[in-house]
């Protein structure tokens, strides 16, 4: 499935949909895809994926260009509750990805721009920035990897309350893999970096350190049992009001064949967090409760899927004393052909957040919940290999109990995409 940065954008079409791709018993397990967790990775948009049997070469290097134009309607811009908006808005998204192969050795760079232009309200004009690095080295049952990923831009979606806010995310990870006929190793270091460019949320500037090992355990041939221990820390650079986020977690689960074309993953796990002291700001409250990440695909024929995704996970917070908030999300989502150039992709998902700490809203006080509801079809044209089109419809609410943070938005869009 090709990925590009309008589904990148968007809440529900944003979420992983890959399977992963099961080796016949009698191939070393060194070729499943065990995976370790995807919880500690801030930067989530990225450039188009590889094609493999598209690129312009030169020399030992490869590269993969791509672009993509598109026009949207957006009817609530700044997602208010009271004072609705709409506009309409284009992007620019110029990109390139080159890539070297020296034997069985990797190294991979990109670089993208994202040019948002209002037609109406110029203040919401942004020119965003994606950038990433990946080697990796391969020595026969052992594997190295070093990537790093970055993504500056401008959005409302990045603070808890909607306001416009610019960040910068950061994720830089080095992993190792061992592997054995029937079991596997692996073991990460992953630190990611949180800035906020608006003043009211530089206090909330973090970097976090995660290191998580995984092993997994061919228990069958179709079935690999999963251990993940996990250890991190959330670091605050002013640690006036946010207290620092020491954690462990410890998980478990299986990932499964295709079986009657089911392909399943589930991790389930306990999470302890820490939260330090802060002079004058009171205690916190710890978290200690229940994580997990569940990924279901049923494979319709060799073209279409349908996946169902459940996970529950804690993040820092900057809602006013609020030091984090659990998360729960389900999601499903289809991928349909239609013919041989013709793709459907609808998607529905609803989402819980969890606050610990009482806060005053508006004269009101209580621990805020916040429910979400996001739904969205695209329909996209295959014109050639490089060349596609699509229209897409996204629809996404926030119901809080404090009113003043609910919202309806709804985007209407068309893109065309050139990717090499």
């Amino acid at each position: 499935m090709r990925r590009h940065w309008w589904v990148g954008s968007r809440v529900v079409l944003a979420m992983v949909l890959g399977a992963a791709v099961w080796c016949p018993p009698d191939v070393a397990l060194g070729q499943l895809p065990i995976g370790l967790p995807d919880f500690p990775r801030k930067v989530r948009r990225s450039l188009p994926a590889l094609r493999p049997d598209q690129e312009i070469r030169v020399g030992a290097l490869k590269l993969h260009p791509s672009y993509e134009t598109s026009v949207t309607y957006d009817d609530n811009v700044r997602l208010s509750n009271t004072n609705k908006k709409g506009d309409v808005f284009f992007t620019q998204r110029p990109g390139l990805i080159g890539e070297v192969r020296l034997g069985d050795h990797r190294l991979e760079a990109g670089y993208g721009v994202e040019l948002l232009t209002f037609v109406k309200d110029h203040e919401e004009n942004a020119v965003n920035h994606l950038a990433h690095a990946l080697l990796e080295l391969n020595f026969n049952d052992l594997h190295l990897t070093a990537s790093e990923a970055m993504e500056e831009a401008t959005n409302r979606l990045l603070s808890e309350n909607s306001v416009r806010d610019r960040a910068f995310l950061n994720t830089v990870s080095v992993g190792s893999r061992y592997d054995r006929p029937h079991w596997a190793l692996e073991s990460s270091w992953t630190h990611n970096t949180v800035k906020h460019r608006a003043t009211q949320f530089r206090p909330n500037d973090y970097g976090e350190d995660v290191l998580s090992v995984l092993g997994g355990y061919k228990a069958a041939p179709k079935l690999l049992v999963l251990l993940e221990p996990t250890v991190g820390l959330i670091n605050y650079d002013r640690n006036t009001t946010n207290a620092d986020q020491p954690y462990w977690r410890l998980m478990t689960g299986f990932r499964t064949e295709s079986i009657d074309r089911l392909i399943s993953s589930v991790k389930v796990g306990y999470q302890h967090r820490t939260l330090t002291d802060v002079g004058g700001q009171g205690s916190h409250r710890n978290y200690s409760g229940l994580v997990a990440n569940m990924e279901t695909t049923y494979k319709l024929n060799s073209s279409d899927n349908a996946t169902l995704v459940y996970s529950r996970t804690v993040w820092p917070s900057t809602h006013t004393n609020n030091n984090w908030y659990r998360e729960d999300r389900i999601g499903l989502s289809l991928r349909k052909a239609l013919g041989q150039k013709w793709s459907v992709i609808p998607a529905v998902a609803w989402q819980m957040n969890a606050y610990p700490e009482t806060s005053t809203v508006g004269g009101v006080t209580k621990k805020r919940r916040d429910n979400f509801a996001t739904a969205g079809v695209g329909l996209r044209y295959d014109i050639q290999e490089w060349l596609s089109t699509g229209i897409a419809y996204d629809f996404r609410s926030r119901h809080s109990n404090f009113s003043t943070f609910n919202y309806n938005d709804n985007q209407f869009s068309m893109d065309l995409t050139v990717a090499f």
